[in-house]
């Protein structure tokens, strides 16, 4: 266990666009610095963006974190490729604003799209790299305040240039259709890419059933990842994130919200992939579709941003010689999440999170094999256990003019080294 102390000091402004009906035109802009000492000084500009809206049209360029969902409690925000563990990316973003009503059918369903062009500025093993994300949306709203959303979100890393001499630099936008169409690459492009698709090509589907009572709502949310045609044919349909969301409107209650999380990625469309299978008449025959590795790519190495995972805090940044992240030691895991928060009254409010994961390796590379043998006098690869807490005070009432907050935190297992941690901060708003 190692000892230090780091301080933070933040500063933003935000102006968001506004909720009125009558205006046609609306526009956004803020930013957030952080400056950090621990040993030596870092600053940071995490956010910035500036945008404009037209009727249902918006256009923003910059870089904006996603609005937190859940009660700030789920492990991923909801979303297993896109959580706001990283700072965002930034970049141009063409969307509809939120929802809007759809045609004949505006009474009941609803739409939302986004289309973005992102950039990775640095800390990217392939430098120069760009983020293609898009993103449709259906809604339904049905009796007695049910609504079901389901969408598809598709991610492709293209373009720069790649430390391996082998590789070297990759086609840019002279082949950017290829990429964000899921095709083969053209000329010029990584052999591999030519035969298969285009860049690392990822996304999800995405199903949200809702039930709003008067005081209280409760929300069922699922995840499913893919990496290429056998996650999206849902070969390896046993993959994914599941979510539990029940909160209340009540803010002072003791229990205003309730997350419980479970992610599976132990299946990856098995373990086979592309293995001679051989029959007299198809002497070329391979077989298996496995072997997803999710988040890794043999040319773009990671999902990460400054070495921060951008999906489910879950998959741990494998960090190379460079000092850049360059892959994952562990894709196959299987994790338990709570997140729990309310209020204890004369403005305290408290929250905690707790999370449990059993971690495999990859199919590849499992963790350390055991020293015990089996009956069959073979070992077997044990898994790497690891919990993970945090406990968290905030003062917001009406006897001092800023907020107070303190928590601790701590992992304990196998897996990451044995620490614990705290925190106090201070927030003045105006």
């Amino acid at each position: 266990m190692q000892n230090g102390n780091y301080q933070l000091l933040q500063a933003g402004f935000a102006k968001e666009f506004e909720n009125d009906s009558v205006r046609k035109w609306s526009y956004t802009w803020g930013a957030n610095l952080v400056y950090g000492y621990g040993g030596k000084s870092d600053f940071q500009a995490n956010q910035y963006w500036i945008g404009m809206r037209h009727k249902w049209f918006v256009i923003k360029a910059g870089a904006q974190s996603d609005p937190v969902l859940f009660g700030g409690l789920s492990s991923t925000n909801g979303n297993i490729d896109q959580s706001n563990n990283a700072r965002p990316l930034p970049g141009i973003s063409l969307s509809t604003n939120d929802f809007i009503p759809f045609l004949f059918w505006k009474q009941w369903f609803s739409f939302k799209a986004q289309f973005e062009e992102k950039l990775f500025t640095s800390h990217a093993f392939v430098e120069d790299a760009h983020l293609h994300h898009k993103a449709v949306y259906g809604r339904a709203a049905l009796p007695k305040n049910w609504t079901v959303t389901a969408g598809l979100e598709h991610f492709v890393l293209w373009g720069g240039t790649s430390p391996d001499t082998t590789l070297g630099k990759m086609p840019g936008w002279e082949q950017y259709f290829n990429y964000i169409f899921g095709l083969k690459a053209g000329p010029g492009a990584y052999k591999d890419d030519q035969s298969n698709r285009s860049g690392n090509q990822l996304g999800r589907y995405s199903v949200e059933v809702k039930k709003e009572w008067s005081q209280s709502s409760a929300t069922f949310y699922w995840n499913h990842l893919f990496e290429d045609r056998s996650g999206m044919e849902m070969v390896n349909w046993q993959d994914g994130l599941w979510g539990l969301h029940f909160g209340k409107k009540d803010q002072s209650a003791f229990l205003t919200d309730f997350v419980y999380e479970y992610m599976y990625t132990l299946n990856q469309s098995g373990s086979v992939h592309r293995v001679a299978a051989p029959t007299p008449g198809n002497p070329g025959r391979v077989t298996g579709r496995g072997k997803d590795n999710y988040f890794d790519h043999y040319i773009y190495r990671s999902f990460t941003y400054y070495n921060r995972m951008m999906g489910t805090p879950l998959f741990i940044p494998r960090i190379g010689a460079n000092g850049v992240a360059d892959g994952f030691e562990s894709t196959r895991m299987w994790m338990h999440h709570f997140g729990l928060k309310g209020a204890l009254g004369s403005g305290i409010y408290w929250k905690t999170l707790l999370t449990f994961s059993r971690n495999f390796g990859t199919y590849n590379n499992a963790f350390p094999w055991s020293k015990v043998f089996g009956p069959s006098g073979s070992s077997y690869p044990v898994p790497l256990d690891e919990f993970s807490f945090l406990g968290e005070l905030t003062y917001r009432g009406d006897k001092l003019p800023f907020l107070l907050n303190a928590g601790l935190a701590g992992d304990y297992g196998d897996r990451l080294a044995k620490r614990i941690g705290g925190y106090a901060g201070i927030c003045y708003k105006f």
